[in-house]
């Protein structure tokens, strides 16, 4: 996902069905196959079946983002004469190819700035009100798309009888880059991605009961920058009006970028009028964020992109919106992976050494005069752990696991949150890295960057596949009801809310997942006294 950086259960639920019921074509005995053409107030669509559900691949939501509408805000999709044919699921933001994706081609290098489409998945598009949930996918602002095979959300809209939704939206220097500073008329461009994915969700209330959901229960799902951006969200006006539950996976509002310092990185754009840019060509584009991205100190490059707190759509950081109470309306699930940043060791032939290495130039400078005691106290819960595993848990708990769980505990005033943490590893690999959960909460078991896992599942696929189908069902079920216990298709532990008395945390792994009460307590209790503020603050 982050190449630069080292320069930032389909399968078991179908076992359990007739053969017959993994095909489109209603059989002898089997539900008819459901039709697969859906009637909205923009126009009708016409998906196709896949498996007994129906698939709606690239449904334009915004006007596309070109010419004069070129880093400037979505303007949603109008109406379409005839029926829309949605079957294309090969829409791909412009980007490099990058080696930790999952892209729906072979293509090398992605163009087409026409890119701001979504899928659906649906069990029928009727009038019943199913649950929603709506993905948004990581990439550190740059990388991915919803068109990934891991992102097939059919498994997952099967499992819970849900709509399940994935979208696109801008990358790079054409969502993310702050332009106000070059042309006032601009102003707020740094954060048109974000406004893509709120447009999205816009779409979503007006026309999601068209394919059989419900509009008043949605759940927004990310990861990575995708649960950036929804920690950004937490932050605008009455994000209750667009979704009810979020889960944020592998990401909070720490890695939000202050204004100060989304502006830093825009002053660093080589041109000083905004037809300088507007005449570039994608491919110059592409070139000229690879040149900035080149020239960021170490990990810079992976958080070089991002949402901001602008003060007028992202009014304050997410953490202080969250405690004063503006998120009371909506329900939590979050949580990281065990070994986050080792997933950056790929991408370089000394692997984790030079990332431990790299660690040294992010770290705080405000708790220099702490960082021996820092050490100590993660050399006391992990004991035996060589200097450069220490270092790696100090980057993923500095990045990603403290933030979380300090939102988590912000939030528990209001809501019941749910905290997770998953734990599985390949035998061969470097441990559970950054996005290894995310075959298994589609249940697609596709490993894209993720060292052995491919391997793993051709290995030994059941106990995999078991774990999956306990993470679909959990998430399904907060998807419905806010509550991972209280829908349950399959046999899995209780999962207690997160509260700073206990801070239980769901343990996900294989063979068998389970409950701990404040995993390394030291560890996370080791940044007390750092702030999180958003990034450049």
């Amino acid at each position: 996902m982050f190449r630069s950086l080292a320069a930032t259960v389909l399968a078991a639920f179908l076992l359990t069905l007739p053969a017959a019921a993994c095909s489109s074509t209603a059989a002898s005995g089997s539900p008819p196959a459901p039709s697969c053409d859906a009637k909205t107030s923009l126009g009708a669509v016409a998906g196709r079946g896949e498996g007994g559900l129906c698939a709606f691949l690239g449904i334009p939501y915004a006007q596309p983002p070109t010419g004069r509408l070129r880093f400037r805000p979505p303007v949603p999709v109008g109406p379409w004469h005839g029926t829309l044919p949605a079957t294309d699921g090969t829409h791909v933001c412009p980007q490099d190819r990058d080696s930790a994706e999952d892209y729906p081609d072979d293509s090398a290098v992605y163009t087409d700035e026409d890119c701001l489409y979504l899928n659906v998945w649906t069990p029928r598009p009727d009038a019943t009100r199913r649950p929603v949930i709506v993905f948004i996918h990581g990439g550190a602002a740059r990388l991915g798309s919803a068109d990934e095979p891991r992102y097939d959300g059919a498994g997952l809209a099967r499992a819970g009888n849900a709509v399940v939704i994935s979208l696109n939206y801008r990358l790079g220097i054409l969502g993310w880059s702050e332009l106000g500073g070059i042309d006032p008329s601009y102003e707020g461009s740094g954060n048109n991605g974000l406004r893509d994915q709120l447009t999205a969700l816009r779409w979503v209330q007006a026309h999601v009961a068209d394919f059989g959901g419900d509009p008043s229960n949605v759940t927004v799902a990310g990861q990575s920058e995708g649960a950036f951006s929804i920690s950004a969200m937490l932050a605008t006006d009455h994000p209750e009006k667009l979704f009810q539950r979020a889960v944020l996976e592998s990401g909070s509002g720490y890695l939000v970028h202050s204004a100060g310092f989304e502006k830093s990185i825009s002053a660093g754009l080589p041109v000083k009028r905004i037809e300088d840019l507007t005449a570039m060509s994608t491919s110059q584009i592409l070139g000229l964020q690879d040149k900035l991205l080149g020239a960021a100190p170490g990990a810079q490059s992976a958080l070089y992109f991002a949402p901001y707190v602008d003060g007028t759509l992202v009014r304050e950081p997410t953490i202080q919106a969250v405690e004063e109470g503006k998120t009371r309306d909506i329900s939590i699930l979050l949580g990281t992976t065990r070994d986050e940043m080792n997933f950056f060791g790929q991408f370089d032939s000394d692997g984790l050494a030079v990332l431990a290495q790299q660690y040294d130039a992010v770290f705080p400078a405000r708790l220099a005069g702490r960082r021996d005691q820092m050490v100590a106290d993660y050399r006391r819960d992990l004991p035996g752990a060589s200097d450069q595993d220490i270092r790696l848990a100090m980057f993923t708990d500095q990045a990603l696991r403290v933030p979380a769980l300090r939102l988590a505990e912000a939030q528990s005033r209001w809501r019941p949150t749910y905290v997770y943490e998953f734990d599985w590893k390949p035998p061969t690999g470097l441990g559970a890295v950054h996005t290894i959960e995310l075959p298994f909460v589609f249940g697609t078991l596709r490993f894209a960057g993720v060292p052995g896992g491919e391997a793993a599942v051709r290995a030994d696929r059941a106990p995999l596949a078991r774990l999956s189908a306990q993470i679909m069902d959990a998430w399904t079920s907060f998807a419905r009801t806010g509550d991972p216990n209280a829908v349950r298709q399959v046999s899995r532990p209780t999962w207690p809310s997160y509260q700073p008395s206990r801070r239980a945390t769901m343990i996900w792994d294989a063979p068998t997942s389970h409950v701990v009460d404040a995993p390394r307590d030291a560890e996370r209790a080791a940044w007390d006294a750092y702030p999180f503020a958003p990034l450049g603050s």
